[in-house]
């Protein structure tokens, strides 16, 4: 599942400055269908696009079949889709021929395979930072350094990919390896990831402060950040506001 939410949130987050022409308009018309979730008239606009040639078309329809969204999910498919755009420089799509490579969709499962691939997506990929972070951090397809992979969650998280900065607050919270927990810290870091408009981070200050983990219970600043996750309409924080005030 964490997987999957790294490959949706491309739909959702990334940024693309396109040339006026008739196949850039009608990308992003493609764009809107799929952020309406019209999904078969999504497939039939990037289709066309795809018969160009257009790289963020083909990655972007491969993504479709990736997670199976209006059509029954297909890695085969998706595979040759990202290949196609990954071989004219397309960076999300060598990023995602990585998320396969890491998980064994379609292809044989190889650690290091995938971590090449991230690393060369990373030049212009915020998002295959932060894979190169989990790499570092658990150890796929090169040795276990948390130095690097707190350095390149911090990349990630100053280029706009703001899950970087939760998963340093996470390494904060929990301790990794040289890594003390230090709440503290991780409160920090989470306030950074929900001040970059990733709400569930607040939500997690308020859980900290809700059970009392590594700071003293605090019934009103648990409400206070559950609030600021609500005006971000992060809707797991209305339960967590009505449950505290009954």
């Amino acid at each position: 599942m964490k997987r999957f939410f790294t490959l949706t949130v491309l739909f959702l987050a990334t940024v693309l400055v396109l040339d006026a022409t008739p196949v850039q308009a009608s990308y992003q018309d493609g764009l809107k269908l799929v952020r309406q979730g019209k999904w078969a008239r999504a497939i039939l606009e990037f289709e066309q696009m795809v018969a160009a040639n257009h790289a963020p078309s083909q990655f972007s329809l491969g993504l479709i079949y990736h997670l199976g969204r209006g059509v029954p999910r297909n890695y085969e498919k998706a595979y040759n889709l990202y290949k196609t755009s990954a071989v004219q420089g397309h960076a999300p799509a060598v990023n995602n021929i990585g998320m396969m490579y890491l998980n064994g969709e379609h292809v044989e499962q190889n650690h290091w395979v995938a971590f090449k691939l991230f690393e060369h997506a990373s030049a212009e990929h915020s998002q295959a930072k932060d894979n190169l972070g989990q790499c570092y951090q658990f150890g796929w397809g090169v040795e276990k350094d948390i130095g690097q992979a707190i350095n390149f969650y911090e990349l990630a998280g100053s280029e706009g990919y703001k899950l970087g900065y939760y998963h340093i607050a996470q390494i904060y919270e929990k301790g990794a390896d040289t890594i003390k927990a230090d709440i503290q810290e991780a409160i920090k870091w989470y306030e950074i990831a929900g001040d970059a408009s990733y709400a569930k981070a607040y939500y997690r200050i308020g859980e900290l402060y809700e059970e009392g983990i590594g700071v003293p219970p605090d019934k009103e600043l648990a409400l206070s950040w559950y609030e600021k996750a609500l005006d971000m309409d992060y809707t797991p924080a209305f339960t967590k506001l009505r449950n505290l005030k009954q």
